[in-house]
């Protein structure tokens, strides 16, 4: 075995000893000695740290069967490479490993990790205050005996756990909301990141130092050892217990983010991530941006490296001047419209206040939880506040209609639904759609629907 340059590997780093390719075998096979474990850890490690791929010679061809190192959370472990479909003979550079080999690919027992089905699964809101730095490094092998057992790859509206973490934040601050136009509510990046980092501080990391402490809204950061935000992680070096690493996060608006990279609006470099830049599922990836992106970074397996992001999670924002979030391209275009209608209404009763929420987490109906993609809370003068929900269908498969049919009767209990298409919002129809909606607006604020 060999470990080669990843994505070349006809490029040689090092050659592997017969001792070596015996342990990763015996590891994979399930019939590993505790020695045999150590030796494979090492390897696969030594390949992570090269940043490259592990050549299999179970196969004497001019293309051997790849294997790429993977750190998880806790664990390392071995990914196999192999072609997209596994009856394609054409596929040279990635052929399968000897059937007699541990890491041959059966195709009948590797269960696809894709499920087109889209699931709403809405989260409840919590009260959690503690954000969660990154675990130790890991010192272990994943455990492959329970390889064969059916893996989730269920679709759903639900972020990442550091999307969590930024959702959490930003209802604290309430970014998520467009309040009245009666309050001339100014709008500004620099406004809105201080409203972040002022919601930041009730949130901690270490029991002695905040999430506010421990964020960086300003990319050069990253690559400067000698700026306060790393400073003030240097500092907090002893305060770290040994069950987790020193975690630093960034808070970057970036005009666009690929699967490993981030491109922030605030420098010209390009920041890598080690693992993936996550973001909502919804709609076309082309017309999410820009985003509000929230990272973290550790310093290296010694703790003493350079600044290395680790994960990432891409929020879609309406623009830089709001953060206000979204998670479609759609759900653009309609935040454009409720923002008409706001200034709208405004101009014609100035006495009505009209808010606009993105509710990140779950509402709370009668017949069970469920989140709108948009609240309209209108009040005229004294009178109570009318509840309105505006969903955006964005997606025409059977599948996401068959999701949201399950919902819209529970949002049908907290106020009425307007439905937004995207043939609702074309150029065509744009005019008489925004009309339509005003009307309804107007006449559930004069007629409020008793909602049992």
């Amino acid at each position: 075995m060999r470990i080669v340059v990843r994505n070349s590997p006809g490029h040689h780093l090092e050659t592997l000893t017969s001792h070596e390719g015996t342990a990763l075998r015996a590891w994979y096979g399930n019939a590993a000695s505790r020695e045999d474990e150590a030796v494979a850890l090492a390897v696969i490690r030594r390949a992570k740290v090269m940043d490259g791929w592990i050549a299999c010679d179970c196969v004497t061809e001019p293309f051997q069967p790849l294997l790429a190192p993977i750190r998880q959370e806790r664990t390392f472990t071995l990914r196999r490479l192999k072609s997209k479909r596994l009856d394609d003979h054409h596929d040279e550079w990635r052929p399968n490993h000897a059937s007699s080999c541990p890491f041959h690919i059966d195709k009948d027992s590797s269960p696809a990790l894709i499920d087109h089905q889209f699931h709403i699964r809405p989260m409840p809101k919590s009260d959690r205050r503690h954000v969660d730095p990154l675990p130790a490094i890991p010192d272990r092998l994943a455990n492959l005996s329970e390889r064969g057992l059916p893996r989730s790859a269920e679709r759903n509206d639900r972020p990442s756990r550091l999307g969590t973490i930024l959702w959490r934040v930003l209802d604290k601050a309430q970014i998520n909301i467009i309040p009245p136009l009666q309050d001339r509510p100014e709008f500004s990046l620099k406004n809105q990141i201080s409203r972040f980092r002022t919601a930041a501080k009730h949130f901690r990391v270490l029991r002695t130092w905040t999430f506010n402490a421990l964020i960086s809204t300003w990319a050069a950061d990253y690559w400067d050892a000698d700026s306060r935000w790393q400073g003030l992680l240097s500092a907090s070096r002893k305060d770290w217990p040994p069950a987790v690493r020193r975690t630093g996060f960034m808070l970057l608006y970036a005009t666009s983010v690929s699967a490993q990279s981030i491109m922030p609006a605030s420098s010209a470099r390009v920041l890598d991530v080690m693992g993936k830049v996550r973001q909502p599922l919804r709609g076309d990836p082309a017309h999410r941006g820009p985003y509000l992106v929230l990272l973290n970074a550790d310093f290296e397996d010694d703790d003493n490296g350079p600044a290395r992001a680790i994960q990432a999670y891409a929020q879609p924002v309406y623009n830089s001047e709001t953060l206000f979030p979204i998670e479609s391209g759609f759900e653009r275009q309609v935040s454009h419209l409720l923002f008409w209608l706001q200034d709208a209404l405004f101009e014609m009763l100035p006495d009505l206040r009209i808010r606009i929420v993105k509710p990140l987490f779950a509402l709370e109906a009668r017949n069970g939880l469920c989140r709108p993609d948009f609240v309209i809370e209108a009040t005229y003068r004294d009178n109570p506040c009318t509840t309105l929900i505006i969903e955006a269908m964005g997606m025409e498969t059977e599948e996401y209609q068959a999701a949201k049919a399950k919902t819209l009767p529970r949002m049908e209990q907290i106020g009425p639904v307007f439905l937004l298409t995207p043939s609702d919002l074309a150029k065509d129809q744009a005019v008489t759609s925004a009309r339509r909606l005003l009307a309804w607006v107007i006449e559930h604020i004069r007629h409020p629907t008793a909602i049992s």
